[in-house]
Formats: structure tokens, C-alpha cells, sequence
């Protein structure tokens, strides 16, 4: 006969490990849905640097220029300006461009991070209500087919090296490893 002692010991241990067994599963269940949702980000990813590759050659950027704004309420901030234009098939709704400073070898000594398609700054749009963000998010603006979009962005964190040469209006460099005035682009991220 079996003591009810030793029966209380083995019930408690069947329920300690029926517990243990439980919160095993949930707890891989939960790991499962993290890895899940870590695997459809990486795939999203992905598939902007294929798309942003295979459509990138149906945009282009002319007018591209650095400069010292020298009017309106970005006046003496160093500015990146230009016209793109979508000659694909289908609209743009979310394009982010990286643009490279070259040296006079071509080797990249900046690069900044733009979203061509937000409201440039000192422009008309901003003149207009802005809406408070957490209720309402601002558009951007549609790139369609065949139509161009100018932007102008202002950079921050800019080396002094090159802001000196865009101060001083040559955009020259002088010596080794400075900017020769040369910019050029990548497509990074494109959404249709």
C-alpha cells in the first residue's frame, strides 16, 4: 500500500512537471512567433534592396548640387538639391536615396540619407497647417509614372571639410581626401 505521503510527493512532482511541460510550450510557441515575425521583416527588407535595384534604373536625378542655401528660412544651411523623375510603369509612394560625396579619386568621404519625396523644407507645403503626428501622418508625395518631384533636403551632420568648400562657393577640394564637388546616388529603398 502505497503511503499518503509518498502520494502527495507524487502527485505535487506530476503537477510540478505537467507545469514545467506547460510553460516549455508556451515559451516555444512565443519564440516560434518572435522568429516568425523577425523572418517577414528581413523578408520586407530584402525586398525593397531587389525592388530598389531592379526599378532604379527607371529613375532619374538631374540637378543634383550641394550648396549654402542663401534665401528663406534655411538660409546659410548646407542644402542637397535636385529634380527626380519616375520614367518606369508604375507610381512611386516611398523612395529613400543615399547620395555619396566623392573625393577627387571617386572615393566616397560623405554620404547622406534622403527621403526625396517629404515636404522639403522652407517650402510652400510647410506654410500650410501642420498636423499634430501622432493623429494624423503627413503624406508624402506620390512620384507617378512619367513625372518629376524637385526636392531639397538640408543636411545635418556635415563634415566641416566639405561645408567649408561649399562656403567658400568653389566646391573644390584642395588637398587629399576632400570633396571635388562630385555627387552621386544610389536607390537604397523604393515602394510601389
Amino acid at each position: 500500500m502505497i503511503k499518503k505521503k509518498s502520494l502527495i510527493v507524487a502527485l505535487v512532482s506530476s503537477f510540478v512537471i505537467a507545469y514545467v511541460l506547460i510553460l516549455t510550450l508556451i515559451g516555444y510557441i512565443a519564440y516560434i512567433e518572435i522568429r516568425s515575425r523577425e523572418l517577414k521583416r528581413q523578408y520586407q527588407h530584402n525586398l525593397r534592396k531587389v525592388n530598389s535595384r531592379i526599378y532604379s534604373k527607371h529613375i532619374d536625378i538631374s540637378g543634383l548640387n550641394a550648396k549654402i542655401e542663401t534665401e528663406g528660412p534655411l538660409k546659410n544651411k548646407p542644402v542637397i538639391e535636385g529634380v527626380i523623375k519616375n520614367n518606369g510603369s508604375r507610381d512611386i509612394s516611398y523612395l529613400l536615396l543615399k547620395v555619396y560625396f566623392l573625393d577627387q579619386d571617386g572615393a566616397v568621404i560623405y554620404e547622406a540619407i534622403i527621403h526625396p519625396q517629404e515636404p522639403s523644407l522652407g517650402g510652400p507645403r510647410l506654410t500650410q497647417a501642420i498636423p499634430v503626428s501622432y493623429l494624423y501622418e503627413l503624406p508624402g508625395s506620390v512620384l507617378a509614372r512619367g513625372n518629376s518631384l524637385p526636392f531639397k533636403k538640408i543636411l545635418s551632420d556635415f563634415p566641416i571639410e566639405i561645408l567649408s568648400e561649399l562656403q567658400s562657393g568653389t566646391g573644390l577640394a584642395e588637398g587629399y581626401g576632400w570633396w571635388s564637388g562630385r555627387l552621386n546616388y544610389e536607390v537604397i529603398a523604393i515602394e510601389f
